[in-house]
């Protein structure tokens, strides 16, 4: 009598510690068991891969998935490198890559905007304390998208540096400034059409007085749901509501649920698609995208 098989997902993650968040998010998408490996960076990756592709065999391969995670975007892209060099036909199973959920949360941060806004082409962005994973991939994003990014740090030198290095990647216009002050958040936010705020959690990037400085017009949004959030009289479930007067703004738990609908879903995918498929940001944009289009 044939044995059942188990839908089994192997999570990489170059942390040491695999994130209960991740785990938990694949059990909810319907995988039989998580096997979390913590550490792992590209040398390790290429033997645990080798270990999963030929012990359930070509016909195993559909039944068997890899996330990649961790919290260093590039170390989790080497590791997802390593993995898809070390899989060959008919050795390959399904991956995904969203380090420290920093993917899929920029991508539903920046869907909401866009979806908001009607496009984001020929618009500004500005991202206060966007030096992090989720600022760094929601800065690309927008430029994907065609907006002009505007990155904020509290260190001059550094922010610069990043920009210089994202307007490489992405071929568009990407600039740092420094926004360690009230006084200079006023002076480049003043023509940005949206505002991302995707700094650390409790920490408020934006004040009351730099709202009421503002022209308004303006979409602002957050990441932040631990009190208080990155933007003042922004509550996390707020979903366009103005937080002063013209001024529009999109909570932390409104970009958690769409983040949390794109997760499921790439999981899902991963779980059950009869070819192998790899799923990065991008296709995480055209699930948000997609997902937005039917609301």
């Amino acid at each position: 009598m044939a044995t059942e098989r188990k839908h089994l997902l192997y999570f990489l993650t170059t942390e040491t510690q695999p994130s209960p968040f991740d785990i938990n998010m694949a059990y909810d998408a319907g995988f039989h068991a998580v096997i979390p490996y913590g550490g792992v960076n590209e040398e390790s990756a290429v033997l645990l891969v080798q270990d999963i592709i030929f012990s359930r065999g070509p016909k195993g391969a559909k039944f068997s998935a890899l996330f990649i995670g961790g919290n260093d975007i590039d170390s989790a892209e080497r590791v997802r490198q390593a993995a898809a060099k070390s899989m060959f036909p008919p050795f390959q199973v399904s991956m995904m890559i969203d380090p420290k959920g920093s993917y899929t949360t920029a991508v539903a941060l920046v869907a909401k905007a866009e979806k908001a806004l009607g496009g984001l082409r020929g618009k500004q962005v500005a991202i206060p304390g966007g030096t992090g994973p989720v600022g760094i991939v929601a800065a690309t994003l927008c430029v994907k998208l065609g907006a002009e990014v505007i990155i904020g740090s509290r260190q001059l030198s550094g922010v610069e540096r990043l920009a210089q290095r994202l307007s490489a990647q992405t071929g568009g216009s990407v600039k740092g400034a420094a926004m360690a002050t009230d006084e200079d958040k006023i002076s480049h936010l003043r023509s940005a059409d949206v505002i991302l705020t995707t700094g650390k959690a409790g920490i408020q990037m934006i004040s009351e007085a730099v709202l009421n400085a503002l022209p308004s017009g303006k979409l602002v949004a957050d990441v932040n749901a631990v009190p208080p959030t990155g933007i003042h009289n922004l509550a996390p479930n707020d979903d366009l509501k103005e937080v002063v007067p013209g001024i529009r703004g999109i909570g932390a738990l409104a970009v958690g649920v769409l983040k949390y609908d794109v997760e499921i879903e790439m999981l899902e995918t991963i779980r059950t698609s009869e070819k192998f498929v790899v799923l990065d940001e991008n296709q995480a944009l055209e699930i948000a995208q997609r997902r937005l289009s039917v609301r």
